[in-house]
């Protein structure tokens, strides 16, 4: 389990999960100019942090609302907020965020794994 650990702690360590990978932070293609920035939560600003809550409400609310689960804004907030929170944001220039993945590193059953 130690070793597990080691590895989802060294992740989130990583100031920048994609500076291995420049190739990845920008795409442009098909009409679609984006940067890619690779952030935890507290890296990003609020706004951008409010701007995806709501595409997350948006686009999520009525599938978890037809879900056992249910749709609950402050849950929903806060796991967006975690501390352990990263955030994948694509930008376009003059636009701003257009969209975003949200993931972290964890461990859980004694295996890494990416949510």
């Amino acid at each position: 389990m130690d070793a597990v650990c080691a590895k989802v702690e060294a992740a989130n360590k990583l100031e920048d999960p994609l500076e291995a990978f420049p190739v990845f932070k920008k795409y442009d293609r098909n009409g679609l100019n984006v940067a890619i920035e690779c952030k935890r939560v507290a890296g990003l600003e609020p706004a951008t942090l409010e701007w995806a809550f709501g595409l997350t409400k948006a686009n999520m609310q009525a599938l978890y609302e037809q879900s056992e689960w249910g749709w609950k804004d402050r849950e929903k907030r806060e796991e967006l907020l975690d501390d352990r929170a990263w955030y994948l944001v694509a930008r376009e220039p003059g636009v701003g965020p257009v969209a975003f993945s949200h993931f972290r590193f964890d461990v859980e059953c004694g295996d890494e794994v990416l949510y």
